[in-house]
Order: C-alpha cells, then sequence, then structure tokens
C-alpha cells in the first residue's frame, strides 16, 4: 500500500500520519478510541529527485489513474522512538554503493533485469 491508502491511514488500520506533531497526540476518538498513532517518514519521498526517481516502485498502470510511482516499502516509527529518529536517515536507495551503479535503468525506473522491481528503503534509529 502507499502512504496515503486507507490501510495505512486509518484508525482501524494501521494509524500512520505524515508530520510528526499528528504522531505524537496520545489517541483520537472516532467511533472507538484508535490507540496511539505511527509517524510515516515516506510521505516525502514522493516527487522526483535529481537521480529521476519519484518514489520506490514504479508501475505503468492500464487504469485510468496514472500513480505511477508508488511507496509499497515504507518505514514507520512509533512516537516513543521519535527523539532517536531523524527524517533525514530514511531514504530509498537508487545507488548500488558498492558496486558504483545505478539501480534504475536508462529509463529511469528500478532496473528489474538486473536488481529489483523495488528500489530498497534504508534508515537508521540512534539509540
Amino acid at each position: 500500500m502507499n502512504p496515503y491508502e486507507d490501510g495505512i491511514v486509518m484508525a482501524s488500520g494501521l494509524h500512520a500520519v505524515p508530520t510528526r506533531r499528528i504522531a505524537c497526540k496520545e489517541v483520537r476518538t472516532v467511533k472507538f478510541p484508535s490507540g496511539t498513532y505511527f509517524y510515516n517518514p515516506m510521505w516525502s519521498h514522493f516527487g522526483e529527485k535529481l537521480q529521476g526517481h519519484a518514489g520506490s516502485y514504479f508501475l505503468e498502470s492500464p487504469k485510468s489513474r496514472a500513480d505511477h510511482w508508488n511507496i509499497y516499502d515504507q518505514v514507520l516509527v512509533r512516537p516513543e522512538l521519535l527523539p532517536y529518529f531523524r527524517d533525514e536517515d530514511v531514504q530509498i536507495i537508487w545507488h548500488d554503493p558498492i558496486g558504483d551503479r545505478s539501480l534504475l535503468g536508462p529509463d529511469g525506473v528500478p532496473n528489474r533485469e538486473e536488481f529489483s522491481d523495488h528500489l530498497p528503503v534504508a534508515f537508521k534509529i540512534n539509540l
């Protein structure tokens, strides 16, 4: 699922939100107390980057809706861990630092022939 889909954002799902401020609220009541939130820093990874990618997975969809770039690969953080987590410490890896090769093909989408159809996600928490 993408960060904006129901299973990720709904109180009856993972209840993940795009801002730290909202994630730090204790609970909210919709029809029932919803429990705590997750913070989803992946929202900021949508949109074209200098490297050419705009998510972690590219789908040329035959549907009338044209998302194309998706972020199915996500990091969700509980509010208790936010003091140990910096947004810049989560990234979509588009380049292999060991082999010094792009994980993107000439068309600017993940090179599924040599690597994978998804770009990997890396993050760290500074405990």
